[in-house]
């Protein structure tokens, strides 16, 4: 059995394991089954958040949990990062079209790391974890106005701190650009920031009183919405081993590079060189 660091309460990573764990039994979560654990003292995990459509992440974290540092490294890898493949489609996003060994895959290219497990999850769990808490109040950076009939999909938002509910919320989270095109001013690259914030402001609540209180009702809020190759027992060991890692060991890093067009596409291509070093450094 691994051994146990002393209690501390978590900061940036809170959210990734309500988000990626929530699909199980609360009750069998805490009081378990018979399931072995087969985690190490370091484990890789991959978070990505489905589309609509079922078909492309629009989220996607590579999380590793380090036991022999004590520490949580969590690596945001852009959808539009572009891969090598034999797909006609070359954004990481489509990866999970092929199904999530592809996903795993292609992480693993433009990495070196490997995934032992992996969850996902919808959007829809993002709406029924705010609501959950009571709302949850973020800077909204910019005016978002825009309207997807095809989609159903209506976000209306103005620029400003203010409190969300989970409708709300999954439209700041769905939001790319305007009606009239406009949008970040940097692209995916404001958006995964201010994706990252509201990550933060959830967790903030999440381990607050009234958040903890509300524990079970964030796991059920959300389990239809999760799937995972995880087990009971291994969640369970997550979970205790997660929340005793303080916020000052707990990183949130994302992939060096640029956006850039290529045959017309716009891409984000990583800096091979700079990703290699950030990541030898701060993942194992």
């Amino acid at each position: 059995m691994r051994r146990k660091s002393p209690f501390r309460r978590m900061m940036a990573v809170v959210l990734v394991i309500v988000f990626a764990f929530v699909g199980f039994n609360f009750g069998k979560m805490f009081f378990g089954d018979n399931a072995e654990s087969r985690l190490t003292e370091v484990t890789n995990i991959i978070v990505a958040g489905v589309d609509v459509d079922g078909y492309r992440t629009d989220l996607i974290l590579f999380v590793q949990v380090n036991n022999i540092d004590k520490k949580v490294s969590v690596l945001q890898i852009l959808r539009d990062t572009k891969v090598n493949n034999k797909r006609n489609d070359k954004k990481i996003n489509s990866a999970y079209f092929s199904g999530i060994e592809t996903l795993k895959k292609e992480v693993e290219s433009v990495t070196g790391l490997h995934a032992d497990f992996f969850a996902t999850i919808t959007f829809d769990a993002f709406k029924e974890i705010v609501d959950a808490l009571g709302g949850v109040t973020v800077e909204v950076p910019i005016d978002m106005n825009y309207h997807d009939p095809i989609q159903g999909l209506s976000i209306e938002l103005k620029a400003g701190k203010q409190k969300l509910d989970g409708e709300h919320a999954m439209m700041f989270m769905r939001f790319r650009k305007n009606d009239d095109g406009t949008g970040y001013p940097m692209g995916d690259l404001d958006r995964n920031k201010a994706q990252k914030e509201f990550y933060s402001a959830v967790m903030k609540k999440a381990l607050s009183p009234i958040g903890i209180l509300k524990a079970p009702f964030l796991y059920s809020a959300v389990m239809k919405n999760t799937t995972t190759d995880l087990n009971n027992a291994e969640v369970r060991e997550l979970m205790f081993d997660m929340f005793t890692i303080g916020k000052n060991n707990v990183n949130i890093y994302q992939l060096p590079g640029d956006s850039k067009y290529i045959s017309n596409i716009s891409y984000f291509v990583v800096s091979e060189r700079e990703a290699k070093a950030m990541i030898s450094e701060n993942f194992r």
